[in-house]
């Protein structure tokens, strides 16, 4: 699939997602998903082209995680795939991102049998929630507040993105009391992207975070483990969206239909990379070291997201404010790490 020289380079893939489908049973404001075409779903074909890429250039995910719109609108076909990545690749870890809504007793065993970990939508109580993730009524928001200490007390791996918009910040504490009154113990707090960020938002954001981080009450919730994540030259995340355009990772799901046409790194027909697509991927993945060995996994993230703006040729995204936010927490996170940030608090 690649030619030598690309083999030199030591090509290694780190996150790989998979885009099981379009469809979403909520519309939430700020999801990423900006353009959902037509409902779709990631063909059978793309799933097998992209397994083969795994064996034939012996690398495999860190982790495979499997997302949507909403993945358990097509469960079957995500258990069915699953099993075959538990027979060809049994040391990948599974995850998927949920709303939580369609999980039921019977997949229970599923998500056991194939060491799957969940990663729940849910940004505090109910009316913090569904402000923001339209469709979401009370007897759903219970709903998914049962499924998760239904999978928690069934011994899945469950943590929650909770996705805070700017309008949100001064409800972070109460927002993250209530996901801890639920026994998860991993919450990534990420700020909403699309969203209305000014710089006094952004300041607030990261006043509030810290606030809560430095509290012996909230700090073992914090999620940081991108934080001490490493990634060497060659190393890329990719992210294969319905029908079958394979990305070169988790941001490029906000482009519209047309760049993701563009961009797309392989011919599906055939499985080969496009030689031109992955040369502009490489070449954007250099320039983020700047002769260093090693960057940080967020702030390659950061980069991504800049590198979509470059992709649609005007400031598309409002990446300066979630840019900030983000290597903020990377710089906390490694302050935290280090016991340096528990010395002073603040007011």
């Amino acid at each position: 699939m690649f030619s030598q020289k690309h083999n030199k380079r030591n090509f290694k893939i780190h996150y790989t997602w998979i885009y099981l489908t379009e469809l979403c049973n909520l519309h939430c404001e700020y999801c990423f998903y900006r353009h959902r075409e037509q409902g779709r779903e990631v063909l059978s074909e793309a799933i097998e082209k992209l397994f083969l890429l795994f064996e034939k250039e012996k690398t495999t995910p860190s982790t495979l995680i499997f997302s949507g719109g909403e993945a358990f609108l097509v469960k079957d076909k995500m258990f069915k795939i699953m099993a075959e990545v538990y027979q060809r690749f049994k040391s990948i870890p599974l995850h998927i991102q949920t709303n939580g809504l369609l999980i039921d007793k019977r997949d229970i065993e599923t998500l056991l049998a194939f060491k799957v970990s969940l990663e729940f939508g849910i940004d505090g109580a109910f009316n913090q929630t569904a402000r923001h993730r339209w469709g979401l009524k009370k007897e759903l928001f219970k709903k998914l507040t049962e499924n998760i200490q239904m999978c928690l007390k069934a011994g899945i791996s469950c943590g929650c993105t909770m996705t805070v918009h700017p309008h949100e910040v001064q409800y972070m504490a109460e927002g993250l009391r209530f996901i801890q009154s639920l026994g998860l113990t991993q919450v990534d707090i990420t700020p909403a992207a699309f969203e209305p960020w000014t710089p006094e938002t952004v300041s607030n954001f990261k006043k509030q975070y810290l606030n809560l981080i430095r509290s012996s009450q909230f700090r073992k919730l914090f999620y940081i483990h991108e934080d001490v994540e490493l990634m060497k030259p060659g190393m890329m995340d990719l992210s294969l969206h319905p029908p079958g355009y394979l990305l070169g990772g988790d941001p490029f799901l906000c482009l519209p239909e047309e760049k993701r046409k563009e961009f797309d790194l392989w011919d599906l027909k055939t499985g080969e990379f496009r030689p031109e697509i992955y040369a502009y991927y490489q070449k954007a993945l250099m320039r983020m070291y700047n002769e260093t060995s090693h960057i940080l996994y967020r702030n390659q993230v950061c980069h991504s997201f800049e590198l979509m703006n470059t992709m649609m040729g005007q400031e598309y995204m409002n990446t300066w404010a979630i840019n900030d936010i983000l290597r903020f927490q990377s710089k906390t996170h490694q302050a935290l790490r280090s016991r340096k940030l528990l010395k002073k608090s603040v007011g």
